[in-house]
């Protein structure tokens, strides 16, 4: 009795094996057009390390012209037009009775990651200079905020497996998907394609979410305005693959207030029975309809009277 359970446990296993080799084959080299590009923002915003500066030997005296300098990074292998960023300082740094200067720019074209030689190029955004005009009794300690907002479509590039067989299906959100962004989508699980009367159609979902620390705001011409701590945050999202696809809601997303993330179902319709396989087709999804306003890492300058 031993002896034929023991055969048996090695022959499933054997078979087990066989059925993951098969699931494996649907996704060899199978691969993100992003792979390799790492990190939740699409643009990075950092103030130079020399405007302002932040060593405490080396204050600034009242009346004193404070340069102000960020940088702005693409992360993205995109070009973002002139136009679609916008940076303000806030805070103190932008209230007349501390400073005044402050001022909000649009920042130029921000030209695209270079894969070749895995470097952004930063472009220099010039927020001052400021002029401290407050009363100071000593030697004081002054953050220096700001805000960024940019609008740009996250392109995300997916899978889909217009197969009949669950076991057929491989991964649909490979490593790389998503290009550098706050808000991406986290997973698509698809169905097997459901033949009825000569036709097949499927059904798959898609999670996007927001993993960034910033918002997400209506447009550009909604950056920097006050919003409560419970605003609902609205996107939307196209789907295009080999055949037609429809998205719930005509693919407005309202995302979740507590968790920043929704789950829209999408229909793919017109699939041909006949050309069905395991082989994975491309499958695009495009985020737009929103614009996203994110903080930029304070700095600490020191004055004197």
């Amino acid at each position: 009795m031993f002896k034929h359970t023991k055969s048996s446990l090695i022959l499933l296993s054997i078979v087990l094996l066989i059925i993951a080799g098969c699931q494996g084959e649907t996704v060899t080299n199978v691969s993100g057009p992003y792979k390799g590009l790492t990190g939740t923002k699409m643009i990075e915003a950092v103030f130079a390390s020399d405007a302002p500066i932040t060593l405490e030997n080396d204050p600034y005296i009242k009346g004193d012209a404070i340069d102000i300098i960020v940088e702005l990074s693409n992360k993205h292998t995109e070009d973002i037009a002139q136009g679609n960023v916008r940076v303000r300082l806030t805070g103190d740094s932008a209230i007349p009775n501390f400073f005044s200067g402050a001022k909000e720019v649009i920042a130029p074209t921000l030209i695209g990651f270079d894969t070749e030689i895995n470097q952004a190029t930063p472009e220099e955004i010039d927020l001052g200079p400021l002029y401290y005009i407050g009363d100071l009794p000593a030697k004081t300690s002054k953050k220096i905020t700001g805000q960024y907002c940019y609008q740009y479509p996250v392109k995300v590039k997916g899978f889909l497996y217009y197969t009949d067989k669950p076991l057929e299906i491989g991964t649909t959100l490979p490593t790389g998907s998503n290009p550098p962004s706050s808000v991406v989508v986290t997973s698509v699980d698809q169905q097997a394609v459901d033949v009825r009367d000569g036709q097949g159609k499927l059904r798959f979902r898609v999670t996007v979410k927001n993993v960034g620390t910033g918002n997400l705001v209506p447009s550009m011409a909604e950056c920097f305005t006050y919003r409560g701590k419970r605003e609902t945050e609205f996107l939307s999202i196209v789907a295009s693959g080999a055949y037609p696809i429809t998205c719930d809601n005509g693919g407005l997303i309202r995302l979740n207030k507590d968790t920043s993330e929704k789950i829209v179902s999408c229909e793919v319709t017109g699939i041909n029975p006949s050309n069905l396989g395991s082989e994975p087709s491309e499958l695009s999804l495009t985020l737009i309809g929103f614009a996203y306003e994110d903080e930029i890492l304070p700095a600490s300058i020191w004055l004197e009277p």
